[in-house]
């Protein structure tokens, strides 16, 4: 592989290398196990269909606390010469990139590999309980072949409301796991070239599929006879429909009991609940228009077939 470093100094320019190509941090998306980001979502941003999602307040943690993580290996490694990596790497042929957030020399020989993750501790216990989740080893494990570091470690540091605890998981080096890394980047921009987007992911997809299709075409009309799949989620739909309405209107005749218990009072408790129901206002205010595409699904009586 031929990489190329580019020190990062401005983050606009950093954000428009990352955009051009895949990154480590996309790996898990782009197999699919990503719960953040869909394999779909993935391919819109970099077909720039969509705009790479902005920051959040999950994002400016972890880089907040980046600084946190690294004092916290210095802390339990103090024979370790810790920094961070400020380095875009590329390889041009493969289109395929990563952000190290720091390198390491230790006691064992070759340069050591560091990827920050700043954790809830229910997170950790829930997600983490098994080894670090398989796409942020991915990652790190691309960014460690990128670097050609003799080895990776995630870094974890877990919190809650009166801890922090650090946990560094190792992510050794491994031929066989890089070469598909590689190939699935070359496979990537190919689908790219060729126009073949991935298959959506119909639980994480909603927000993507519409705005990838944000304008409807009234003709033609599509004829989905030869649908079986169609023809099986349509009536199931319509039962869940069904089903939902009727929970619906329970929950509703419930709070309305509830309401009607209350009367005028603003709050209320009983072992093991608390209630409100306070009077709120809120402020006038002019709504802009927008253009949307709902989905309306009838059936179709045998009586209008005929006709």
């Amino acid at each position: 592989m031929t990489v190329s470093r580019f020190p990062i100094r401005d983050r606009m320019a950093w954000l428009a290398w990352r955009a051009r190509d895949l990154t480590a941090s996309d790996i898990g998306a782009a197999v699919g196990l990503d719960p953040y980001k869909s394999a779909l979502k993935l391919y819109a941003e970099k077909t720039g269909l969509l705009m790479p999602d902005g920051d959040n307040p999950s994002m400016r943690r972890g880089r907040w606390l980046e600084a946190a993580v690294l004092e916290a290996i210095r802390d339990q490694q103090p024979d370790w010469e810790v920094r961070p990596a400020k380095v875009y790497l590329r390889d041009e042929a493969l289109r395929l990139g990563a952000t190290p957030d720091a390198v390491a020399a230790t006691d064992e020989p070759g340069l050591t590999n560091i990827q920050c993750k700043v954790v809830a501790r229910p997170t950790y216990e829930r997600e983490w309980a098994l080894g670090p989740p398989m796409h942020y080893q991915l990652q790190t494990l691309t960014e460690g072949m990128l670097l050609d570091a003799a080895r990776s470690y995630l870094a974890a540091l877990v919190i809650d409301t009166y801890t922090a605890e650090l946990y560094l998981h190792p992510v050794p080096r491994h031929e066989a796991a890089e070469a598909k890394v590689r190939t699935l980047a070359a496979e990537f921009w190919a689908n790219v070239a060729a126009g073949k987007r991935p298959a959506a992911d119909y639980k994480q997809d909603a927000e993507t599929l519409a705005a990838m299709f944000p304008q409807s075409v009234a003709e033609p009309v599509l004829n989905l006879a030869g649908d079986n799949r169609l023809g099986e989620l349509l009536p199931l739909r319509e039962t869940l429909k069904s089903e939902l309405a009727d929970i619906e209107k329970g929950i509703e005749a419930i709070d309305t009991e509830i309401k009607d218990t209350l009367g005028e009072a603003e709050r209320a408790e009983l072992p093991g609940w608390k209630i409100s129901w306070k009077t709120q206002k809120r402020k006038a205010y002019t709504v802009a228009e927008t253009t949307t595409r709902p989905l309306r699904v009838t059936r179709i009586e045998e009586k209008e077939k005929a006709a």
